[in-house]
């Protein structure tokens, strides 16, 4: 892993503000509502604020699609819980089927920790979360799915995007210097475009739209690479997984963007 890592692209400054690393698996059947609280005690000296957030649905890649049921319940879907790092950088999000962490960088002063660090405390903490299941019998643990996102927030020159994203991105070229054309710049823009994984580990989706960020209401380009893809139950393929998916969203992120963009964010390999 670490010798994979010295050989990818490197950037002092990347512009990534959010890294997510995930696992999803069958629903615990013996999970409820105050348990979340009981988790929560496992890991609140690290994680000391909490927060209720709607569940997430289940995602399966590439599975085949199947005729819609209608399903009735006793009681309404558990909610996701936000257990949030007293440093506000890193949250736990948990729910009875999925488990992800992320980093989130909340001021310009945060560093990206890099992947490493971000993949030894998801890893850390799935573990204590695994124990935690094991122990109160809430069922089997049955891995289906991983999934690892990095969003990127690409700060616009004086023009502002979508006008200037082919100074940072392949994906768009709006060639408006031909005096032909009809159509001013496009005042919005949202492409979505995936790869396959090699040896059939998932997807890779690209997302490339713009926006302005909530602070400072400076537009920005949002650059999100997402990689989804089928788990051994057991997980036992989970570091392998990550190791290609990185790879794969830190190949592709080169790829997309620009060598004036790599300059600017100081990319030394």
């Amino acid at each position: 892993m670490s010798h994979l890592s010295d050989q990818l692209p490197h950037y002092n400054n990347p512009p990534v503000i959010e890294v997510v690393l995930g696992i999803q698996f069958e629903e615990l059947p013996g999970f409820l509502s105050v348990h979340f609280g009981s988790f929560w005690e496992c890991v609140r000296s690290d994680y000391p604020e909490a927060e209720d957030r709607p569940p997430l649905p289940s995602v399966f890649e590439e599975r085949p699609s199947q005729e819609p049921s209608l399903e009735f319940l006793d009681v309404p879907p558990l909610r996701r819980v936000f257990l949030v790092h007293s440093s506000k950088n890193y949250l736990l999000q948990v729910q009875p089927t999925r488990f992800l962490h992320n980093w989130r960088k909340l001021k310009p002063t945060d560093a990206y920790p890099r992947f490493a660090a971000a993949e030894e405390r998801f890893l850390s903490n799935w573990s204590i979360f695994r124990r935690f299941v094991e122990q109160n019998k809430f069922g089997s643990l049955k891995a289906n799915q991983y999934e690892l996102t990095y969003i990127n927030h690409i700060l616009s020159d004086e023009r502002g995007f979508p006008h200037a994203i082919h100074e940072y991105s392949y994906v768009f070229n709006w060639p408006n210097q031909r005096p032909d054309f009809f159509l001013p710049d496009p005042a919005s823009l949202a492409i979505d475009v995936k790869f396959r994984l090699p040896e059939k580990r998932g997807m890779l989706h690209v997302n490339v739209k713009h926006g302005r960020r909530l602070p400072d209401k400076m537009e920005v380009l949002i650059l999100e690479l997402t990689a989804r893809g089928p788990a051994q139950s057991d997980a036992s393929d989970m570091k392998g997984w990550f190791s290609t998916a990185h790879e794969w969203i830190v190949r592709g992120f080169t790829d997309l963007t620009t060598t004036i963009a790599h300059e600017r964010w100081g990319r030394t390999r």
